[in-house]
């Protein structure tokens, strides 16, 4: 099946699970905290921006820490790169998901968390907008034209920041997940290790690979470049 567009919000990746938070911790004046993810300690980065959240920054550290600090993986990281998700949608199977949402991440957990730092920058570009357009209708009624060429600049980083917040993804049923596992064990490895699955893979195979990968990628593009002619519309 082809990869299929989902909200990030509905998906629990590794780091979001109760035993890799440490909640309930003030940001301090400066905008940091401590945090801690699989028990080590360190300090939450300061925002960039001003403007962004401490909530939503302090929880973008609290799940993604270990993924954002791996600086050669995230700096190879495509966000459009469809990760893989077990779907959970069904009442019955949410225990299967520490964070009872419907869908969780087997594959692309890097990926995900950047789009998450995006996220954010997004949203205190944003906020940081909004903002000038308070403080300059507060402070004058005159130049129509830049009120106008802010609002512009508001509608044009909210559609971005929609569109960034889902990604696509290819989708598993549990069934078909539990296949693919070597071991019922959650903390064993799920799959064949890369080093084992390069050596067994035929040159057919990853020729169709591939060519399988590139059609969604294309179907990604062309959907993409069809949601953005629908909002210029």
């Amino acid at each position: 099946d082809l990869p299929v567009q989902i909200d990030i919000s509905n998906v629990c990746h590794k780091g979001m699970e109760a035993e890799y938070q440490y909640l309930g911790i003030p940001l301090s004046g400066d905008g940091k905290s401590n945090l801690r993810e699989n028990n080590n300690f360190s300090n939450i980065p300061s925002k960039p921006n001003p403007f962004i959240p401490s909530e939503t920054w302090s929880s973008l550290w609290n799940t993604c820490t270990k993924k954002l600090l791996s600086n050669e993986r995230v700096s190879s990281a495509c966000i459009d790169v469809p990760g893989i998700l077990i779907e959970n949608a069904k009442k019955s199977l949410q225990s299967n998901n520490p964070c009872r949402l419907d869908y969780r991440m087997v594959d692309g957990s890097h990926r995900l968390c950047l789009r998450k730092y995006i996220l954010n920058l997004l949203e205190g570009e944003l906020l940081d907008l909004k903002q000038q357009l308070v403080e300059y209708e507060r402070k004058t009624a005159d130049e129509q034209e830049f009120r106008k060429n802010l609002q512009f600049r508001i509608m044009n980083k909210q559609q971005l920041l929609d569109q960034t917040s889902k990604g696509y993804f290819f989708v598993l049923n549990q069934t078909t997940f539990e296949k693919l596992l070597t071991n019922m064990d959650p903390q064993a490895t799920w799959a064949k290790s890369q080093a084992i699955l390069m050596r067994e893979l035929t040159v057919e195979f990853k020729l169709k690979w591939e060519q399988w990968m590139k059609r969604a990628m294309d179907h990604i593009e062309a959907l993409k470049t069809a949601e953005s002619r629908a909002v210029n519309m």
